[in-house]
């Protein structure tokens, strides 16, 4: 990873509402099967992937890419909602 690396978790708003933010900035995320770790500027958070909406990964040379978490699909970025049950 380089330094120009970062990564956003989007939260669902049960989420957002205990973790006091509707998205994370993280220098790194870590997939497993029952969710992610994300390390960000506060600490490290483990989220479910029932609590999480998207996770965005940024770079200064690309736009970013999208990534469904409910099926790991992956499309470009864009401002559509998703809606994840």
């Amino acid at each position: 990873m380089t330094g120009s690396q970062s990564y956003e978790v989007f939260l669902t708003a049960a989420a957002s509402e205990d973790f006091g933010d509707a998205s994370v900035r993280a220098e790194s995320v870590q997939f497993y099967d029952s969710g992610v770790w994300v390390d960000h500027a506060g600490g490290r958070d483990f989220f479910p992937y029932r609590r999480v909406l998207r996770v965005s990964e940024r770079d200064a040379s690309t736009t970013g890419e999208r990534r469904d978490a409910a099926g790991g699909s992956a499309g470009a970025v864009d401002d559509t909602e998703l809606d994840v049950e």
